[in-house]
Parts: structure tokens; C-alpha cells; sequence
């Protein structure tokens, strides 16, 4: 009887030892994982994405007003705020993952089978600041044109979902994202195709054609510095 009951507790006693080490695994395991993930969420927090960031500092940029055609003038201080206010858009990765924001890249603006969405050279002179939506132009020095031909490397250019956009001009539309990540539309073009009719005989002109590129943005404090330029520049 003795040697069973001796036998019979030591089992039991190995029995509790492997269900305490089970737990303290399992235990393991799950803070293991909350602080990976506790982490992940730290370093997304920190990576930042900028939707300006795929373009060069123009020579100058083009001010218009919520609702109107006509360029505010502005001087060199404006200019730089101006600059500032673009290369303010940006936002955590974290951020927009909470918001179920994936995509950070450059895309072209298409229809609902997926083809591009082109506009002539008339629509895209026609874009402008909306009564919700101010638009800062980009100048860059214009683009070589030889006998008719544009030299691409004297223009600036951009990657596009697999393709390669050339221009010298780019608009910007930019509402109001509301502490949020929304999205902004860009429209790159070269400033001859679209402006000089007379030129080839008004081929290129006739022919030229643009797709707008969407990206997503945290304009918030961009839409307050403009409205704050355009309020100063208005009482001045």
C-alpha cells in the first residue's frame, strides 16, 4: 500500500508541475505577442508618409484663393510660407491604418473599370480652386522643346503606377481633411502642350492629354496656414 501510495503522489506531484509549466508558456507567449505588438504600434506611430515628398522645390508657387481664377500675389515671405504649408501634409502610418488607409502611393484617378480618366489639354487650363478647395501651383523651369519634340530630360517627372509622368507645372487641389487622412488630386502637365495652341500647328495641343494622380494626405494644418495667407494677404 505504502509503495502504490508513494507512487500514486509523486504522480500527481509531476502532474501539477507540467500544468504550472504549461501555464507559465502560455503566460509567456501572450506578453510575448501584446509587446510585439505594442511596439509595432510605437514604430508605425514614428513612420511618417509625405505626399509632397516625390516632388522637387519649384521656382515659384501660384497662389489661388478658395473660389476664384484670378493668382493672389505674393511676395518672397509668402513664397515661403507657401513652401512650408505644402511639406506639412503628412501623417503616421498608424494613423492611417486606423482609419483603414493602406495606400500611400501614387495612383492615377480612374473609372470604375479601371481605365484612366484623361483629360485634354483645354480641361486641364480649366482646373482652379474650388469654393472649398484652395490651389497652389508648382513652376518649375519650363521644358526644352525641339522641332516639336519635348527633351524629357529637362522635364521633371514622377512614377505612376508603373508609368513615367513628365511635366514642368503641377496644380494641386487641396480641401480640408479635417484632422483626418483624406486625399488630394494632382495634376501634372507641361505648360506649352496645354497654353500654346499655335504651336505644330495646334497638333500637340489637340492631342495632349492628362490623368490626375490622387494621394493621401493629412491637409489639415496646410488648409489652416493657407487660409491664414489668404485672410493676411486679402487685409493687406
Amino acid at each position: 500500500m505504502s509503495k502504490n501510495g508513494n507512487k500514486q503522489q509523486k504522480s500527481k506531484s509531476v502532474t501539477v508541475v507540467k500544468s504550472n509549466k504549461k501555464a507559465n508558456i502560455a503566460v509567456a507567449i501572450v506578453v510575448g505577442i501584446a509587446a510585439l505588438f505594442l511596439i509595432a504600434v510605437a514604430v508605425l506611430s514614428f513612420v511618417r508618409v509625405d505626399p509632397m515628398d516625390g516632388f522637387k522645390r519649384p521656382e515659384r508657387y501660384e497662389f489661388y484663393n478658395l473660389g476664384s481664377s484670378q493668382q493672389m500675389s505674393t511676395n518672397d515671405s509668402e513664397q515661403s510660407k507657401i513652401r512650408n504649408a505644402m511639406g506639412d501634409m503628412d501623417f503616421s502610418v498608424m494613423n492611417a491604418i486606423l482609419q483603414w488607409n493602406w495606400d500611400y502611393s501614387y495612383n492615377f484617378v480612374r473609372n470604375g473599370k479601371g481605365k484612366k480618366i484623361e483629360m485634354n489639354a483645354e480641361a486641364v487650363s480649366e482646373i482652379g480652386a474650388s469654393n472649398s478647395a484652395y490651389m497652389v501651383e508648382y513652376v518649375y523651369k519650363p521644358v526644352t522643346i525641339v522641332d516639336g519634340k519635348i527633351n524629357y530630360k529637362t522635364a521633371q517627372s514622377l512614377e505612376v503606377d508603373g508609368e513615367t509622368v513628365y511635366f514642368d507645372r503641377l496644380k494641386v487641389l487641396i480641401g480640408d481633411t479635417d484632422d483626418g487622412v483624406g486625399e488630394i488630386y494632382l495634376y501634372p502637365y507641361i505648360y506649352e502642350r496645354v497654353h500654346n495652341q499655335a504651336a505644330d500647328d495646334g497638333e500637340a495641343y489637340a492631342s495632349y492629354r492628362v490623368t490626375a494622380i490622387k494621394v493621401r494626405a493629412n491637409t489639415t494644418k496646410t488648409y489652416k496656414a493657407l487660409a491664414n495667407l489668404a485672410k493676411a494677404n486679402a487685409n493687406g
